[in-house]
């Protein structure tokens, strides 16, 4: 596979895919194996250009990771689910374990949501976008970027007879930042995107100034409400994928978003979002009581995954 966005189309729909109801359907698996695949190419170019560098240990991890995949076939219920798989959880390098980590995340918000939700059904979901100017430095746009978002975060605990920020209308929130190279100017473009609950719709042209008057450099600020369910899903899917992303970058551009930024929080949350436990484990859930058929599928580089045995489970 080459280092080509042309020919990788790398994975933008795969977290979307991945968190899908009926993802672990037995009929799904196909595309499962097909997008795992994928990425697996990925991780083995960049497994590639690590070691070009030196970096041999972290190019086994990255080698290492989704070489094998075993899934158990609960066929009673027709639903199969991944059991075991080594991963390196390096996620901003890696797209197999971005995207498993991202499906986590996805889930465990989702469901904080429903809770948020049912205690307090006047709150409305936005998706809320910011920007800052493009820049040669990714290190300095990325500090630039996370202090202008803490200092219009701290806008919440203005006293009361001062201005509040539009942010004061969130009662939770849960952000990402995500870099990209510009489409124009060709330098890093970072942007942070953000699920606000409000009981008040914010204010653009209040948040275009605000944000303004921060970061001195961009007024870009875009606010969309959420129609229906599908859309909160999106929405959701665009704060989640951030390290997806990364795997569009050239494989240069990916790695030295990694090394200078693997050890950064690149999500956070606040209100009614904070707190939220997200599973440590890159497997799925498994389910219990019930008899399965275990399936061993290993990586081939011409072949993608195949099948290479099967052996009947407990209960």
């Amino acid at each position: 596979m080459t280092d080509n966005p042309k020919k990788n189309p790398l994975l933008d729909d795969c977290l979307a895919a991945e968190s899908k109801q009926g993802g672990d359907d037995a009929a799904a698996l196909p595309g499962r194996l097909n997008r795992y695949s994928q990425a697996h190419h990925r991780a083995l170019d960049m497994a590639k250009y690590a070691q070009d560098l030196g970096n041999v240990k972290l190019a086994y991890k990255l080698r290492s990771c989704g070489d094998y995949l075993v899934f158990r076939d609960f066929f009673t219920v027709g639903k199969v689910r991944l059991h075991a798989a080594y991963f390196c959880k390096n996620h901003l390098l890696c797209p197999f374990c971005a995207i498993r980590r991202g499906a986590k995340m996805l889930k465990a918000y989702l469901e904080r949501l429903q809770v948020i939700l049912a205690d307090e059904p006047s709150l409305k979901p936005y998706l809320v976008t910011f920007t800052v100017k493009d820049g040669p430095d990714l290190l300095e746009r990325f500090d630039h970027l996370q202090r202008s978002i803490q200092a219009l975060h701290k806008m919440r605990h203005r006293p009361a007879h001062a201005e509040h920020g539009e942010v004061s209308k969130a009662a939770g929130a849960v952000w990402s930042y995500e870099f990209k190279r510009g489409t124009g100017s060709g330098e890093w473009h970072p942007h942070v995107h953000a699920v606000w609950l409000c009981r008040e719709k914010p204010d653009q042209q209040k948040l275009v100034q605000q944000w303004e008057n921060i970061t001195c450099d961009s007024y870009i600020v875009d606010v969309r409400p959420f129609d229906d369910e599908q859309s909160i899903v999106g929405g959701f899917l665009e704060v989640f994928k951030y390290a997806v992303k990364f795997s569009d970058l050239p494989l240069a551009d990916n790695f030295q978003g990694y090394e200078l930024l693997s050890g950064k929080r690149l999500i956070a949350a606040f209100g009614a979002f904070r707190g939220v436990v997200v599973p440590e484990s890159l497997t799925d859930e498994p389910l219990t009581d019930l008899p399965f058929v275990e399936h061993f599928y290993r990586f081939q580089k011409f072949a993608g995954y195949s099948l290479e045995r099967s052996s009947p489970g407990g209960v």
